[in-house]
């Protein structure tokens, strides 16, 4: 079995298998088209995030995130969304309700790098983009500045659901507001959310 070789696991290919069907049968892999491999499903990865979510990025992802930042000085929503974009290659959203509205996202090339990206997805990404305000304040309008994580059926917005987005809160000027970063459910959550919990602290920082 490939993955028994190319891992070096201390056991054979087929007790590889024969956990890979245990797995299979309680749901944790999916085939999602015929020809196709195993992929961990939605459960799956709130699994690895509940067991492993919770370490925190190694010093020189964090580091390199800061750096990024510091080169960052325009904090304009709409360069907000860039920024999440391009540090995460994913679609960065950002935005404020009430009064002030101004809502942005960036970062649909770097989803459509993505294996998983399908034309069906292109539809609902110009969806996602034609109604941020809409949708985000419907479901996340009262969000607080804590990080949450939706993988795939997670996630309130339907046509999104084939991704996994963090998000988080802020307020500004007493107006409230949130960052998001969607992308493929193999995104790496620590640096997601370090990502946003640092934008987050730049945009109290400036008030």
């Amino acid at each position: 079995m490939d993955l028994a070789r190319r891992w070096h696991f201390n056991f054979s290919p087929a007790t590889a298998r024969a956990e890979m069907l245990v797995l299979d049968r309680e749901g944790f892999l999916d085939q999602p088209h015929t020809s196709a491999g195993r992929v961990p499903t939605d459960k799956a990865w709130r699994f690895f995030l509940e067991e492993f979510g919770e370490e925190e990025l190694n010093e020189s992802e964090r580091e390199r995130v800061l750096a990024q930042m510091r080169r960052f000085h325009d904090d304009s929503m709409k360069e907000m969304a860039q920024f999440l974009a391009d540090c995460s290659r994913g679609l960065g959203v950002s935005g404020i309700f009430g009064d002030l509205a101004d809502w942005h996202g960036a970062g649909l090339k770097w989803l459509a790098e993505e294996p998983e990206f399908e034309d069906g997805d292109l539809k609902n990404m110009m969806k996602c983009f034609d109604s941020l305000e809409g949708d985000f304040n419907k479901f996340f309008g009262d969000i607080d500045e804590e990080t949450e994580i939706f993988i795939g059926q997670e996630n309130p917005i339907k046509y999104l659901r084939n991704y996994s987005l963090v998000i988080t809160g802020f307020e500004d000027e007493g107006e409230r507001g949130i960052l998001g970063i969607l992308g493929p459910k193999r995104m790496n959550y620590q640096k997601n959310k370090f990502v946003l919990e640092e934008t987050r602290k730049k945009i109290k920082s400036k008030r």
